[in-house]
């Protein structure tokens, strides 16, 4: 399956660090109590014959009758709910900022079968998936709309202020979203996300906030092949998914430098209509890893990590700019 032998001593690392940072589960949520209260829940929904999860932080001091805003938040392949609530931080900042956070779940690869990192990771099916496979059928977009329209019920949240992040397949399944629910957010933004949609035609365009590490082994800056715990992949220049996306939301195509230093070069794609407009954030020398993370994968597998920016708390700021 694999090509060398380093590779497999490599993976089988990656699936326990996977497990501990990515995809292991260390506790059971309780469903969401009526009336809502302060803390994590979980909330299952059912969609296309799957019962589909995601956890649910309510922040401190919420009130049903003043309906905060709500951030849906996408793990990466492998990945899993409690990991980019409480490592990547969304849950603590949810609590500072007072809006909700949902964190759904991927389901895996071979969807009828328990997940495993390695063998069977948690996936969105953002684009990027081999056309014909089991996973590649289920469609997310809808479940997403589903446990929109379930939370809004149990949880009550603005819903002229909901925004989507992601992380790596999470940011590429954020930008479906985006591409094909976009009358329902306001805002997208994502690390280190693929824009695998073919030809994206979202009904409105959105805010788009992008960051991206110039030295990620996962998804190159030049494009080309590169290698994953479950084989590889080739992918076209990051500029090339930048273009795509202008062009969706209706801006240039040829970006305009904002500012650039020693560590972060910033980038803007101007509205043609002076709308919406796309923003990137390249972190000079950064890798795969989501900046600011309680935890970190090694470098060996991520790529170096060297940016301080903190992007929850970067992804946060641009969408309350985006809706003042």
């Amino acid at each position: 399956m694999f090509r060398h032998r380093r590779w497999v001593v490599l993976l089988l690392l990656t699936g326990v660090v996977g497990w501990l940072l990515w995809g292991g589960k260390t506790f059971q949520a309780a469903e969401i109590p009526s009336p809502p209260t302060a803390g994590q829940f979980e909330i299952s929904t059912e969609s296309e014959g799957y019962t589909r999860t995601a956890l649910v932080h309510i922040p401190k001091n919420y009130n049903a009758q003043m309906p905060p805003p709500l951030v849906i938040a996408m793990h990466g392949a492998g990945g899993g709910a409690e990991s980019i609530l409480d490592h990547d931080n969304w849950a603590k900042l949810a609590d500072e900022k007072g809006f909700i956070v949902v964190a759904p779940n991927g389901l895996p690869a071979r969807p009828r079968l328990p997940s495993n990192f390695l063998a069977n990771p948690q996936l969105w099916n953002s684009g990027q998936l081999r056309e014909g496979s089991p996973r590649s059928k289920i469609d997310d977009v809808a479940y997403i709309g589903l446990l929109l329209d379930d939370l809004a019920k149990k949880v009550p949240y603005d819903k002229a202020r909901v925004f989507a992040i992601g992380h790596s397949n999470g940011g590429g399944m954020t930008f479906r979203l985006g591409a094909e629910m976009a009358d329902r957010l306001a805002a997208i933004g994502t690390v280190a996300g693929m824009v695998a949609v073919e030809d994206p035609k979202p009904t409105k365009p959105l805010p788009t906030l992008f960051i991206f590490g110039t030295e990620d082994p996962v998804l190159p800056i030049d494009g080309g092949e590169s290698s994953l715990p479950w084989g590889t992949r080739t992918t076209p220049p990051v500029t090339d998914l930048m273009e795509k996306w202008a062009k969706a939301i209706g801006c240039e195509t040829e970006p305009t430098t904002t500012a650039d230093d020693d560590a972060i070069k910033k980038v803007r794609y101007r509205s043609r209509k002076n709308g919406p407009e796309l923003t990137i954030l390249y972190l000079k020398g950064h890798g795969h890893q989501w900046r600011g993370a309680s935890r970190n994968l090694p470098p060996r597998l991520i790529g170096p990590i060297t940016s301080k920016l903190d992007a929850t708390a970067e992804l946060w700021k641009f969408f309350e700019n985006s809706t003042k």
